[in-house]
């Protein structure tokens, strides 16, 4: 089994390829953040593709793969999501003729010798936002064992350890892009890799990966990889050895460590909030109701002084301006 974790930015994608098949999960955010890849490797199609939620840094470049390759069956939770670039990923996948499941925990494929299961979410899994029905993924070859995680927070990770299923991996990709808000100490005791890898793009506007997280990691004992530190990441396993290739030699550090990336934001949100006065507008349109046209009026109405004020734009009723500060993504700073 290989896994080759795409250097995509401030996103994740992850090719697994195992006995001739192929299985990727997530896309990053641009067109080509997965297709340039894949064509670069030879690959003509997926048995499988798992989309593990609707956030425009982990379907984006879904989109282009659906267009221009063979998907056989797309795994992804059903959740709705109100984003232009959800609304692309929808219009690939019914055009692409791809076979759909909306997967719980237990469900499983075979392809080869590699095993795909999902953890999470459960059949009863419910919540109002993106995250807590997010998929995660475990991958069994032989010996071989991995789980890729998506934005898992902490309340998912507990939910998959009540239900007592076997999450012991060889390797562990870090939820939510290395986030205090996952990767809890029971969950990385009860998983106990050897490896640990966090995708990220270094410099990120969210601090990413959170040091609090990397000293826990640290703690334990697992060896720290990120795509933001060192590229892409590829990671050969047989008979339950591993060997690992990074595109650049380098070390995993704390984004929130950085100066002025401890400031505390207004509205309450944490330090991975998507600042209102300083996010990118692809980056704003990670914000519930907001596409391309309302990003480019959130950046034209700098200052704001809350999230609040969003009102202001046309479009943002109250009702949406509460969907936003329920997110919990949004933060003025």
């Amino acid at each position: 089994m290989t896994l080759t974790f795409l250097d995509v930015g401030q996103g994740d994608a992850t090719l697994v390829a195992a006995d001739g098949h192929y299985v990727l999960i997530d896309g990053g955010r641009g067109r080509e953040d997965a297709i340039a890849p894949l064509r670069g490797k030879g690959v003509q199609a997926l048995d499988l593709m798992v989309a593990t939620h609707a956030h425009a840094d982990h379907i984006g470049g879904l989109v282009s793969v659906l267009e221009e390759k063979s998907v056989d069956t797309l795994w992804y939770s059903g959740d709705e999501h109100s984003t232009q670039t959800f609304e692309a990923f929808l219009d690939a996948a019914l055009g692409s003729g791809v076979r759909y499941v909306e997967p719980t925990r237990g469900h499983s494929r075979t392809f080869g010798g590699l095993e795909v299961t999902t953890l999470h979410p459960g059949e009863q899994t419910s919540g109002s936002h993106l995250h807590d029905r997010n998929l995660v993924i475990r991958l069994d070859y032989g010996a071989c064992s991995a789980i890729i995680t998506g934005d898992i927070e902490g309340s998912g990770e507990r939910a998959i350890l009540r239900a007592g299923v076997n999450v012991s991996a060889d390797v562990l990709e870090l939820g939510h892009h290395g986030s205090r808000s996952s990767t809890t100490t029971e969950w990385f005791e009860a998983v106990d890799p050897d490896y640990a890898v966090v995708q990220y793009a270094e410099g990120n506007p969210y601090g990413h990966p959170h040091g609090e997280v990397l000293d826990r990691i640290e703690r334990m004992g697992a060896e720290m990889l990120g795509t933001g530190a060192h590229g892409t990441i590829r990671m050969r396993c047989s008979g339950g050895e591993w060997r690992v290739h990074t595109e650049v030699s380098g070390s995993v550090v704390a984004g929130d460590h950085e100066p002025g990336t401890d400031r505390e934001p207004e509205d309450g949100a944490g330090a991975g909030c998507i600042d209102l006065n300083q996010a990118p507008a692809e980056t704003l349109e990670q914000i519930i109701h907001i596409g391309p046209t309302r990003a480019e009026d959130v950046i034209d109405g700098r200052p704001w002084s809350s999230v609040s004020e969003l009102e202001a734009i046309d479009g943002l009723g109250p009702a949406r301006v509460r969907d936003i500060q329920e997110q919990d993504d949004a933060c003025v700073r």
